[in-house]
């Protein structure tokens, strides 16, 4: 009897020990705290855990929970709530997120900073109702990733609704957070893998990835200089609202840095918030310590905006303007000590002055700043390109407007490089234009030669429409036909091939052509009084007047005098 009372009794204590909670179950708690995720239309996505690990709202939680996430909420034990406003970093091989939320001041975990001895004591809590739970468990065995952090094994399966939830040692010190469970064990992923887990400028795929899959705002490198690259890539891959999150946070995190006001005033001009970007130009202009680079920073952003974007204008921002930047840079770029940083920036300051000018219309201050830029070793055939197109606006002779371009061609030398077709098809362009066409066509095929013949099919049809003004019918039809083969389903091409044949009377090719063009557009005009006329001189009379008519319906006067002429 007193055998059976002693073993009564043992097994009572032992049934205690395993429901009563470890020692520092209320203290942890207050770090604890749920979490509900929220998709794109503002549904619930799921529910889980999170706990805080640093200071400023710095928490964890399984990456599972957050995959998908446009909005997540937190709520601590006493019912507090907070939002996340940012992801500072996930891994979705070991499904780890870190993140912060909107308040600062919460009861910080303290973490292991070290591996746990085999056969440790952990405790898995959870909290139901308020109440802390607990599963206690032994580490069976330990492997490292990245031969640092703990992956430990326990030494029993638990439930797969705890995973996410912390893990403690028996000193109340967390030590990792329930990972996975495979076949009959659990396994506790290290806390310190949240050392790993931080925005990069350039993410590992794994980060990227991981990131990419959640859809709440992103936190910066912890760096200025990080930040900033991280926000070049960025700039060219979010929307206006998203990029402006992040650029605001680093504006906050760097009120000084003049880098930040220039790159927020980008997406306030995209979004036509005008005043909000002048006034970050001229923050960055009074805190940056290149006066001269800030202003050709300045100068540059507002001319791409009047290239760019000239509606809705912004009365403060004009050419002048620009002018006035540029011309500040280059000032201020002289009181620098002399030497080759000094010489190439001036040259860079003139060069986009000079462009400038020339959209702007002052050809006269255009070609005077190209020409003192193209002088001994900085002889340019872009200068010289440059100065003939100044010229041209200008309204000078032929001669005139080609004699540079000649000059640029020149530099290439001979054999000339593909580099050079730019310039020689801008020469057979102008030539064409003052109709000497024959001149014209030689360019046009030294274009293509350079080329290796890999031209599109609008070169094809601007040739052919040169060698036709030239009565060069042949080598026109040729190819009108093989623009035609490249881009079979452009009307255009149909019209020109007829008005091309109808001259030299291939009026069969004609007819065709000029079906071919109503059958992929019905609405273009020529198409009728081409065929119409063709169909006269081919004397289908009946089919012609009822082409001619429906010309004439759409608007042609040109058809009516055909109609006049042939049938009176």
């Amino acid at each position: 009897m007193k055998k059976y009372l002693i073993l009564t009794l043992s097994l009572s204590l032992c049934v205690l020990q395993g429901l009563a909670q470890p020692k520092f179950a209320s203290k942890v708690k207050k770090g604890i705290v749920s979490v509900n995720t929220y998709d794109e239309k503002g549904d619930l996505l799921r529910q889980g855990t999170a706990f805080y690990v640093g200071e400023n709202g710095d928490a964890v939680a399984d990456y599972r929970l957050f995959k998908g996430a446009y909005k997540a909420l937190v709520t601590d034990s006493s019912g507090r709530q907070d939002s996340v406003v940012c992801i500072s970093g996930a891994d979705d091989t070991y499904s780890l997120v870190r993140f912060q939320v909107a308040s600062k001041k919460h009861s910080v975990l303290p973490f292991a900073t070290s591996v746990s001895a085999m056969e440790s004591e952990f405790f898995v809590l959870s909290i139901v109702d308020g109440e802390v739970l607990h599963e206690q468990v032994i580490v069976a065995d330990t492997s490292l990733i990245q031969g640092k952090y703990a992956y430990y094994g326990l030494n029993q399966k638990i439930g797969e609704k705890l995973i996410g939830q912390p893990v403690f040692n028996k000193e109340g010190v967390l030590t990792g957070i329930l990972h996975s469970t495979i076949g009959e064990k659990s396994y506790v992923l290290d806390i310190r893998f949240i050392e790993t887990l931080k925005i990069e400028a350039i993410a590992s795929n794994s980060a990227s990835g991981a990131l990419d899959n959640i859809f709440i705002s992103k936190d910066l490198p912890k760096t200025a200089e990080e930040a900033l690259v991280y926000l070049y890539f960025k700039s060219r891959t979010m929307g206006n609202d998203e990029y402006m999150k992040l650029v605001n946070r680093f504006v906050d995190a760097y009120p000084q840095n003049a880098e930040g006001y220039l790159r927020r005033a980008t997406p306030l001009i995209d979004m036509l918030r005008f005043d909000e970007a002048d006034k970050d130009l001229q923050q960055h202009l009074q805190l940056t310590e290149d006066k001269a680079e800030g202003n050709f920073k300045v100068g540059s952003l507002i001319y791409d905006k009047l290239r760019f974007q000239p509606e809705p204008a912004y009365e403060s921002w004009n050419y002048d303007v620009v002018i006035q930047h540029m011309d500040a840079a280059i000032s201020l770029n002289m009181e620098k000590p002399d030497g080759e940083e000094r010489k190439a920036s001036d040259s860079r300051y003139k060069v986009l002055k000079a462009q400038i000018l020339l959209n702007k219309g002052d050809y006269d201050a255009a070609i005077s700043l190209y020409e003192q830029l193209n002088q001994g070793e900085n002889r340019s055939p872009s200068y010289y390109y440059a100065i003939s197109l100044a010229r041209d606006g200008r309204g000078d002779s032929l001669a005139t407007v080609i004699e540079p371009l000649d000059s640029a061609i020149a530099m290439f030398g001979t054999p000339m490089p593909s580099g050079a077709a730019n310039y020689v098809i801008r020469r057979g362009q102008l030539y064409a234009n003052a109709g000497k066409y024959r001149e014209a066509v030689l360019d046009y095929n030294q274009y293509a030669y350079l080329l290796n013949n890999q031209v599109s099919a609008v070169f094809y049809h601007e040739r052919s429409m040169i060698e036709m003004n030239g009565r060069m019918f042949q080598p026109a039809l040729d190819d009108i036909n093989k623009a035609i083969e490249m881009s079979p389903r452009t009307p255009l091409y149909y019209i020109d091939k007829a008005s091309l044949t109808l001259r030299v009377n291939l009026l069969d090719e004609c007819v065709q052509a000029c079906e071919t063009a109503i059958a992929l557009n019905p609405d273009i005009v020529d198409s009728y009084r081409i065929l119409g006329y063709a169909q006269l001189q081919k004397e289908d009379k009946e089919n012609a007047r009822a082409n001619l008519l429906k010309a004439v319906g759409m608007g042609d006067e040109s058809a009516q005098k055909i109609l006049d002429m042939y049938f009176k």
